[in-house]
């Protein structure tokens, strides 16, 4: 019987936000000498957050480095522009987190898993602010436990992390429905007992999630 249920966050609960780049764009433009549309800022943050999130996959950001982290993205983003924008101003105004938004379906799934009382957890290669990031969209209050990588000081698909989680929920690997995007993470996962699903959102296929609503048939089958 399923106790448990864990979602990875990119690809499953959260996906890339609409329009967001050019929002960005307005915001940086006053403060930048000429001015800048989406293109050409896209252009200069892709390389930049590509160096940037090898050092997450690293587990180069633990929580005291996190705050760090950030501002010297910022600073060289706006180095790279020529902007005058203020660093700490960026960081504060445009989180990471704002470059992401929910999946379709997402709240109500996260919102029936409460009531039903599963323990809900997410398991991430991500930054330590995995909470932070859940509760600017309000998903977080639906969320039991928060897993990220850089905080744990291991990477899926390392084994040791999927043992990890299970050991601080209490609860066995066969009692574990898991979700994620990544074939690699989800094969060690059942390798490990758990109960693990490929999601693919909106690309139906056999043996692949393509909607969250067939998270609510799989548990209650």
């Amino acid at each position: 019987m399923i106790q448990a249920v864990v979602f990875d966050r990119d690809g499953v609960l959260m996906r890339p936000a609409r329009d967001v780049v050019r929002r960005f764009a307005e915001w940086l433009a006053p403060c930048t000498p000429g001015g800048l549309d989406a293109d050409a800022l896209l252009a200069t943050l892709a390389p930049i957050w590509e160096r940037y999130a090898a050092e997450i996959r690293r587990l180069k950001v633990p929580p005291e480095e996190e705050p760090r982290f950030w501002l010297e993205m910022a600073r060289e983003l706006l180095r790279r522009l020529g902007s005058r924008c203020s660093p700490a101003e960026l960081v504060a105004t445009w989180p990471y987190y704002r470059f992401i938004e929910p999946t379709v379906g997402a709240r109500p799934l996260l919102e029936w898993l409460q009531v039903q009382g599963y323990t809900v957890a997410v398991l991430s290669n991500t930054t330590p602010s995995l909470r932070e990031s859940l509760a600017y969209h309000g998903l977080a209050e639906f969320v039991d436990r928060f897993f990220a990588s850089n905080t744990l000081g291991l990477l899926k698909p390392d084994g040791r992390i999927f043992r990890r989680v299970s050991e601080e929920l209490g609860v066995p690997p066969e009692a574990i429905a898991y979700f994620d995007d990544y074939p690699d993470n989800v094969r060690v996962a059942r390798d490990l007992g758990w109960r693990a699903y490929l999601v693919r959102l909106g690309e139906p296929g056999p043996e692949v999630v393509h909607d969250l609503d067939l998270v609510y048939e799989i548990l209650e089958r």
